[in-house]
Parts: structure tokens; sequence; C-alpha cells
């Protein structure tokens, strides 16, 4: 059940916000137990038999959060019980994502000779795992407290962020439904709550969805195109996955908003970053929070540790000889975001696009470590010239991972570079149509600054109107009404994000 379908916004969520509402009245069990119920129907919705996978997952990391919980007074067992909590949660991620992918290639290449069909992927499991691994890690660490098990299974299937984030830290989320709220709508949440929701199924239904076809038929038939339509083709699909991504993480952070719960943002105008480094600090917020916590930071200190055991400097100083570049910032980038590619899909054009963007931040690093502030070099990559820089980047990097093959990676890798010559845009319309989406993403605010709910550590901005501010006024009504309206006309039942794949 897709939030922009007609289905959840004029049934599901009405229901769920009413439901809410009533059992709120008796307090807070009540009501939470409410939305846990709906959150698993929302899931059954959408994937059916497959509940059961989410179900065993929750009963299992529960299982294991206990026995955290009480061997905290035995390190040796508590280490234990955490490496088999993340361990088990990996196997299962693995084999429904990519134990048959990876069979399936090995009988391609001859390695095996049976076709090992496939298995159904339970929707949002990459989502609701790393929920729960980064729950287990936090409770051995003492940064979230064990839950009953009505709370732990609202806290990992509360439907707004189950099947494509944000990826929810308990310490954001559960200390929001504890017994001193009150459980009854707030007129103001909603207000804001629905507007944000509307501006991302805007976003996604008269933006994403409209370009999709454009970007679909490029890369359906990738061969034998001029540069300029190639590029085209790829800055297509970059707004598309923009407006698509970002439209979902509006529609997630609004609904969550209708019930009072804060979200933490997962989308932050990631195509004005400066910097590579920067726009992964912008782009799936969440996910980049995670693997910096709980992948990138234990292998630099296990890296810093080795080095002290033998002698060596740990310093901002070490990091600028190349000894201490490779081992301390290039290595642990590269894995990282390799690791990133995996955790998007099994294919390889998905593994070359984390290794593609591991080599971009170890470059970034270089800039930043290697070349003075003060080099004329740095001074001519002035703020513009690094956004484009930047963008360029992430289009390439987008190729990958939007691309159905390795092949068609690189036969439309070869068109941008010119190797059927410059030709012609196949439609002047769609480039005006790019260019206009490219102003918007460039030089207006973002849905958090116009609704004025930026967040502490987000980056800036710049816009050309930074002083279009929503209130709960007349004029905002109607906009948001009639935009409402029209991506309602517009939104069908087969609507999907992309990232719902993951």
């Amino acid at each position: 059940m897709s939030f922009s379908t007609p289905i959840f916004y004029l049934m599901f969520l009405p229901a769920a916000l009413v439901g809410f509402q009533l059992m709120g009245i008796f307090g807070r069990r009540y009501a939470v137990g409410f939305l846990t119920l709906v959150s698993l129907y929302f899931y059954y919705y959408g994937s059916r038999g497959v509940i059961v996978v989410l179900a065993a997952s929750i009963l299992a990391n529960y299982v294991v959060a206990d026995m955290i919980v009480r061997s905290a007074k035995r390190p040796a067992e508590q280490k234990f019980w955490l490496a088999a909590g993340i361990a088990g949660n990996l196997s299962v991620l693995c084999f429904f994502k990519y134990l048959f992918p990876l069979l399936n290639f090995f009988t391609v290449a001859g390695i095996t000779h049976r076709n090992w069909g496939a298995v159904i992927l339970p929707l949002g499991i990459s989502f609701f795992t790393f929920t729960q691994i980064s729950y287990l890690i936090d409770l051995k660490q003492g940064l979230a407290q064990q839950e009953s098990l009505l709370n732990y299974t609202f806290f990992v299937t509360y439907f707004p962020h189950l099947v494509a984030g944000p990826i929810i830290r308990h310490k954001e989320l559960m200390p929001q439904v504890s017994e001193k709220r009150r459980y009854r709508l707030n007129r103001d949440d909603v207000a804001l709550g629905l507007t944000w929701f509307t501006m991302g199924m805007f976003k996604k239904v008269m933006i994403a969805d409209q370009i999709s076809p454009i970007a679909d038929a490029f890369f359906t038939r990738p061969q034998g195109m001029g540069a300029a339509a190639a590029w085209l083709g790829a800055l297509t699909y970059s707004m598309q996955l923009y407006f698509d991504f970002s439209g979902y993480s509006d529609m997630a952070v609004g609904i969550a908003r209708m019930f009072s719960i804060r979200f933490p943002l997962n989308f932050n105008s990631p195509y004005k970053a400066p910097s590579i480094i920067d726009y992964w600090q912008r782009w799936h917020m969440t996910l980049t929070r995670f693997i910096m916590d709980y992948v990138y930071a234990p292998i630099q200190f296990s890296v810093s540790r080795r080095r002290l055991e033998k002698g060596r400097k740990v310093s901002r100083k070490a990091t600028a000889t190349l000894e201490g570049f490779v081992q301390m910032i290039a290595m642990p980038s590269l894995v990282t975001m390799f690791l990133v590619g995996v955790w998007h899909g099994a294919g390889i054009q998905f593994l070359l696009y984390g290794l593609l963007h591991g080599i971009y931040i170890t470059i970034n690093h270089a800039w930043r470590i290697f070349v003075p502030g003060e080099s004329r070099l740095k001074r001519l990559v002035n703020v513009p010239v690094s956004v484009g820089i930047t963008y360029v980047a992430a289009v390439v990097g987008d190729v990958f991972f939007r691309s159905n093959s390795l092949r068609d990676v690189w036969s439309v890798l070869a068109d941008m570079g010119g190797r059927h010559g410059v030709g012609e845009i196949w439609s002047p319309g769609h480039a005006i149509l790019v260019a206009a989406l490219l102003a918007v993403v460039w030089l207006m605010p973002n849905t958090q600054e116009i609704l004025g709910e930026t967040q502490e550590n987000d980056a800036l901005n710049w816009s050309m109107v930074p002083r279009v501010r929503w209130s709960p006024t007349l004029p905002w009504w109607v906009a948001t009404s009639f935009s409402f309206a029209v991506s309602m006309f517009y939104s069908t039942a087969s609507t999907t994000f992309l990232y719902f794949k993951f």
C-alpha cells in the first residue's frame, strides 16, 4: 500500500487517525496497541503471507534483546548475544536479498548448471533489519532501554517508516510515546503533517511519476545515442529519483507528525551539496548515519587501534601521509560505501555504485587534506562549481543505480562520453522540463525550510526565495487543497516508490 495511492490517503490514513483519536480516550496502551495493529495490517496488505518473516524477526530480536539485558553484568556473554543477534539479522537479509541472485549468477557464469529461481523479497526487509540491529547495539551500549513486546513491535512496525525508512533509532521514537503525552490528535500537528504529506505527494505524483516514462524509455533501450540525448536521459532519471525519494520522505515525516510524532529528517537538498561527503549527509540521511555509526566508525577505530599497537600515530597530521591516508581514510571509506552498494541490491552494478561513491569520497577527503585551503586551485573551485561537479558525479553514479545490467551501464556511459558524437536531443520539451526542475532544485527552498521545520544539524541551503514560510492561513489552505486535489486526480493504484524495492 503506497502512500500515494487513493486507498491509503482516502481510506487507510483517515481510519488510522480516527481510530487513534478514539483509542486515545482509554490511554497510552490502547493508542499504541491500535497503531501497532494498524501498522501490521499496513504491512500485511502489501506483503500478505510474507508478514510471517517480519513477525519472526520481531520475536527473535525481542528475545535477543532480553538476553542482552539479562547478561549486562557478564560482558562476554552480552557480547555473544549481540554478535548472535547481528549475525542472525544479516543472515536473514542475505538469504532473501542476495543468496538466489548470487546462485543464479554462478549459473550464468557456468559454475553451476541449474536455475535456482528466486524467493519473494519481504517488503522493507533492509529497513526493519537495520532498525533492529541499531536497537540491539544501542541497548548494549546503554543508549536504549528494554521495551515490552507491544512497545517493541510498535517501534519496529510503525507504518510511516516501516517499508522505506527513515531508519529510526530507539531514542528518536520511543520517548515520544511515553505515559506523559496526551494521546489525541493535535490540531496544529495535523495541519502541519497534512501539508507536509501533500507537498511530498505532489512531488511524487506530479513530478516523479510524470517523468518516469521518459527515464524508463531511455534505460530500457540505452544503446546508440548521441551524448546530448544520453545526458538528457541520465539527468531525467536523476530528477525522477530526487523527487520520488524526496516525496516519500516528506510523506513519511508528514504522516508521523499527524500523530504528533517527530521523525528525523531523511532528505535535505542533496543536489545543493558542494561536495560528495556533504551529498551523503543530505541524501538518505538516516542510512548515512547508520553506516557511519555502526560500520565506518568501528572500522576506523579498529585501524587506529592496530596502528597504535604498532607505535604509529593516528593524529590528523598522520592522515596527511600517504600510509596514514590509505589506512585511516581510504580503506574505511571504500569498505563502507561498498556495503552501501550491497545494501541497495545484489547486482554487480550496485556493488560498483558503492565502490564508485567510495572513490568519490576518498578523492573528496584527499582534496580537503592535501590541497591547501588558500591555494589558487581551491579558489577557482568556488561553491557553484563544486555543486556542479558534485551533481555530475552523482548523475554518473545514478547510471549504475538505474541500469538493468552492467552491459547497459557501460553503454550509457560510453554514449554520455560521446561514443556516437554529440547528436541531437530527441525532445526539446523534455530538455526544458529538466532545466526547469533543476532550477527548482537549486534555487528554491526545500519542504522543511518552507515549513520552518529544519533541524539543528542540518546543512545550510541557499535559496532564491528564502522567506517563503508556511503558516496555517487561508491562502496556504487553498494552495494545499489545490495541490492535494490535483495529485489525487493523477494518482493511481499501481504507483509505488523507487526505494520500496530495497
